[in-house]
């Protein structure tokens, strides 16, 4: 038994470390193997052999059934056994500078693993798509010649955040990169990249990229990689980087067609938004007739797998139609919220304000809407005699809406307060980077189809939140020029695709019985020179 084995068993020990003159003279001695002794070491949870002749990992190796960490890198390795799948507590695998050619199958069995270290090997390939609990891979310098297959989660959130492929000999970025919501670096350098796809700032997360020493096409591209941060490098791929033809259908054809130089014309681009048909299960929210009868138009839709990019531009948008569309909140109100947070159905009701609670939006602790509203004017008050005017003005116009002491408000199945119209939405369902499912609302005193009107300018807001609007002057027209009757209007194109998928929200009154659902087939109505299609599945 070698002594570092000896000292560990008598000692109970949980970590094991192999390394130096001594431990590498035991593996000469042991033919490049361990002491077998090691696997009856079963408490062990880190093994670190390094820098050895070690060139076998044995297959008792699963005795080792509480190993978190299995560290055996730059050694002599040149296979990774199958019996490495039975380690179900491993987190960690490190491989790294060892001469190993393949990665077994069985090492998706390791569910439990954050971090695998492969680099500096010999891969020509990795199928890594089973590792659902992934956080950082590293298979740079190895000999690859395509991406790797990744992990996508069944849950909402996926947990890849760092992905190294430096050195190897990958020719193309794969589409369905994008699905990698939790990815925030990428690296990518010194493979033989030549295009560089714009559908990578469809990576909510991602903000270091590095492409240096590919042989990229675009040469101004390749000087920014080169010169500048990977924020300037992705801006500049939102603008300009590869779309594929319409007609690419897989990775393969990806490389082969993204050879052309024909561009992809404007035209062709028809952003889409789909209207789903809601399940028997689905939410759905009712209304009490005071509710109704105090600020009447209600409407509500839920937009699923919604990846937001960018936070900054989402509350922009809000801002921006409450200035308006909404007339200053005067006409209209948006609330959106994040749906996992909230629970079941929802309930439109009427109450004293000094009866309602709700935690305000960037609020810390539950106030009443007495209280939140009486704040709100004495600070629409300062500002007036501030400014010397006899009313309200700018945002704080919409006070003069409450007249009274009975409020409006939206509360789930657990009698919270989500949403206090037209004064605020909650802080606990209030949306974030990791949102995927949106409730959007909309309340209206005014009519219905003015709800209508600022759901439809919320949901293309949405849609197209990613996206550059152009609007192009007809043919042979210059900008500005004035166009002939039925076929001189200038027309919107897009510099990318997007899609918005729209589940409908189904209204009940106070009996349980059936009012209305939203969206309709008609109330999503866009211009035909906008070039939006809305299509409804299954309704």
């Amino acid at each position: 038994m070698w002594p570092e084995v000896k000292t560990a068993k008598e000692e109970n020990r949980r970590e094991l470390k192999l390394s130096g003159a001594g431990a590498r003279k035991r593996f000469e001695e042991n033919s490049g193997q361990l002491d077998e002794t090691i696997f009856q070491l079963s408490a062990l949870n880190l093994l670190d052999v390094n820098d050895s002749p070690l060139d076998v990992i044995s297959p008792k190796i699963a005795d080792l059934k509480h190993l978190q960490s299995l560290l055996l890198f730059r050694n002599r390795i040149v296979e990774i056994p199958a019996e490495i799948g039975r380690l179900s507590a491993l987190k960690v695998l490190d491989l790294s500078g060892n001469k190993i050619e393949r990665v077994p199958g069985e090492i998706g069995q390791l569910k439990t693993l954050t971090t695998i270290n492969l680099s500096g090997n010999l891969l020509k390939e990795a199928d890594l798509s089973a590792l659902e609990g992934l956080i950082i891979i590293n298979l740079s310098s190895n000999q690859l010649e395509r991406f790797p297959e990744l992990p996508l989660s069944k849950l909402e959130v996926q947990h890849l955040s760092d992905i190294n492929l430096e050195k190897n000999q990958i020719r193309e970025i794969p589409a369905g990169l994008v699905k990698q919501n939790g990815l925030k670096t990428l690296n990518v350098a010194e493979n033989k990249i030549e295009l560089v796809p714009q559908f990578l700032v469809k990576c909510p997360r991602l903000k270091e990229i590095n492409l240096k020493e590919n042989p990229l096409k675009d040469k101004r591209l390749k000087k920014l990689v080169e010169q500048c941060r990977s924020k300037q490098v992705l801006d500049y791929v939102e603008k300009n980087g590869h779309v594929a033809p319409a007609n690419a259908s897989s990775s393969s054809n990806f490389a082969q067609e993204a050879e052309s130089d024909e561009p992809k014309g404007p035209a062709e681009i028809r952003p889409k938004i789909t209207v789903l048909k809601p399940a028997d299960s689905a939410r759905r929210v009712s209304f009490s007739p005071e509710a109704k009868q105090l600020r009447p138009h209600v409407l509500h839709c839920i937009v699923r797998d919604f990846t937001i990019g960018s936070m900054k531009k989402f509350l922009q948008l809000q801002n921006d139609l409450h200035d308006n569309e909404c007339g200053k909140r005067e006409f209209a109100t948006i609330a959106t919220h994040d749906l996992a947070k909230i629970k079941g159905d929802l309930r439109y009701q009427a109450d004293l304000s000094e009866q309602i609670e709700i935690t305000p939006l960037n609020g810390k602790s539950k106030v009443t809407a007495a209280k939140y509203y009486e704040d709100l004017r004495q600070q629409a008050e300062a500002i007036r005699k501030e400014k010397k005017r006899n009313t309200y003005s700018g945002v704080h116009k919409f006070i003069n809406l409450l007249k009274g002491e009975v409020f409006v408000f939206f509360a789930d199945e657990d009698k919270k307060v989500i949403s206090l119209p037209p004064l605020t939405n909650c802080d606990e369902t209030k949306v974030g980077p990791e949102t995927r499912h949106l409730l959007l609302e909309v309340t209206s005193s005014v009519s219905a189809e003015c709800a209508r009107k600022v759901m439809l300018a919320l949901l293309k807001g949405l849609l197209l939140l990613d996206v550059t609007v152009t609007r192009v002057a007809p043919e042979g027209k210059k900008k500005g020029g004035k166009g002939k009757a039925g076929g001189g209007s200038s027309r919107v194109v897009y510099d990318k695709n997007a899609e918005l998928s729209v589940e409908q929200v189904r209204l009940f009154d106070g009996d349980g019985n059936f009012h209305s659902v939203f969206p309709g087939k008609g109330e999503l109505e866009f211009g035909e020179d906008e070039n939006i299609d809305v299509e409804f599945g299954g309704c």
